[in-house]
């Protein structure tokens, strides 16, 4: 009869326990799945080590470690996928193989555009059976010439820009999924011809090419191009603006010949683009000129694009200024004329010179005032004459020589001064040929 207490007992323990078991069971699942839940990113795909077709595969290399903790892997709905190292430092992520995954590197800013291509963000990936990469490709951007250099059938500053798809391991194919890569250029001055390119294939047979152009001459051009809203690449690229021609102005290109005609003459330096270009250092420009009087050479600071020299005529008839520097070579005609108004000045002004003179004599016969009359038009010409030709040494400044006014007063002074020269040259001249008195 003890026999049957004691298998009451024995019975009754392993129910307890039976039932105990039922409950710790489920809680440790529920333990399990809530670790890992908070192990994975938020939004991110679960990943139980368990799920049926799924494979632990090992990322490709993204170079420094620091940034390779912060890479984000899609999926083909792009749905983050929970990325964690692995025993050997690399990151590993739970993937279905066959599928299409987006691997994005941290956002960054916008990039300066250089000779050598620029990748896009995103790495396009696929996995075989054993969760080897069995496709990794992504998208780039070439540009033919960096900086912008200036297009003169366009008038503008261009270059081609090549947009491609390229597999790492370098194999050309058709692609399962084709991008659109959609061109955005910042600024009204900004275009770029064929906006939009489809890329079918990866390798030189697929490579599409559009035109950037831009007639902004200052900072960068700015523009984007975007394959998804994932994988875009902003960039910006600047202009080399290079000294085109020397541009040469005055206020006329008519000037009073023989001296009277004064002026500044303005040199500037003009880019390709026909705008004014900031000289980088300081150059010489070499003037030289027929029938002008100005500077041999003129400085253009650093930091200008333009100086200045002063110039007068020293001739009669058609002339040109020319400028030079290195290859640059530039000229301006410019055409002296006849000072007809101050040529009239000074035969007035040398007649009342004369006649001035004539009023000092004793003898006021009419032969006389003719004569004085000649010959202060005669001096007074003559002397201004050779002060528009240069053969002044005295400077008798721009005032005096550049209105018919000077010239008249010129004129005046010096046929005045000129016949009392005539007298005494005459006189000393003429002395030892007069008769002499007859004597007693």
């Amino acid at each position: 009869m003890r026999i049957l207490p004691i298998f009451l007992v024995w019975m009754l323990a392993g129910r307890l326990a039976f039932a105990q078991d039922k409950v710790a069971v489920p809680a440790i699942r529920i333990a399990t799945e809530a670790a890992l839940a908070t192990s994975q990113p938020p939004g991110a795909t679960p990943t139980p080590a368990a799920a049926a077709g799924t494979r632990r595969a090992r990322l490709p290399a993204t170079g420094q470690l620091a940034t390779s903790a912060r890479m984000k892997l899609l999926d083909e709905s792009g749905k983050p996928v929970a990325v964690v190292p692995g025993s050997t430092g690399a990151l590993e992520a739970e993937i279905s193989p066959g599928k299409s995954y987006l691997l994005l590197p941290p956002e960054s800013g916008r990039q300066t555009m250089k000779k050598e291509r620029l990748e896009f963000p995103a790495r396009y990936l696929t996995f075989d059976k054993n969760g080897n990469p069995a496709n990794d490709g992504g998208l780039f951007l070439h540009p033919m010439a960096v900086p912008l250099v200036w297009n003169e059938k366009a008038k503008a500053y261009s270059t081609e820009l090549t947009v491609g798809y390229d597999f790492k391991d370098g194999h050309e194919q058709a692609l399962a999924s084709p991008k659109t890569v959609t061109f955005f250029a910042e600024g009204s001055n900004a275009r770029i011809q064929a906006d939009t390119v489809l890329i079918k294939r990866s390798g030189t047979s697929g490579y599409e090419r559009v035109v950037l152009s831009t007639n902004q001459l200052e900072g960068e051009t700015l523009f984007t191009a975007r394959a998804s809203p994932q994988d875009e690449l902003k960039t910006g690229v600047a202009v080399y603006r290079e000294p085109g021609s020397l541009e040469m102005s005055v206020p006329s290109r008519q000037l009073d010949a023989f001296g009277l005609g004064t002026g500044t003459l303005t040199i500037t330096l003009l880019a390709r683009d026909g705008f004014p270009l900031s000289a980088g250092e300081a150059l010489t420009i070499h003037l030289t000129s027929g029938r002008l009087r100005l500077p041999a050479t003129a400085t253009l600071p650093a930091g200008q694009s333009t100086t200045t020299a002063e110039l007068r005529s020293v001739g009669w008839g058609d002339d040109e200024v020319w400028a030079e520097v290195a290859s640059l070579k530039s000229s301006l005609p410019i055409r002296l004329v006849l000072p007809i108004a101050a040529m009239l000045a000074a035969v007035i002004g040398g007649g009342l010179g004369g006649s001035a003179r004539f009023l000092r004599n004793k003898g006021k016969k009419t032969a006389l005032l003719t004569r004085r009359l000649v010959e202060g038009i005669l001096v007074g010409v003559l002397f201004v004459a050779a002060a528009w030709a240069g053969l002044v040494t005295v400077d008798l400044g721009a005032g005096v020589l550049s209105t018919p006014f000077g010239a008249f007063v010129l004129a005046g002074l010096s046929g005045y001064v000129g016949c009392a020269v005539l007298d005494r040259v005459a006189e000393k001249t003429f002395r030892g040929l007069k008769p002499e008195p007859p004597t007693a």
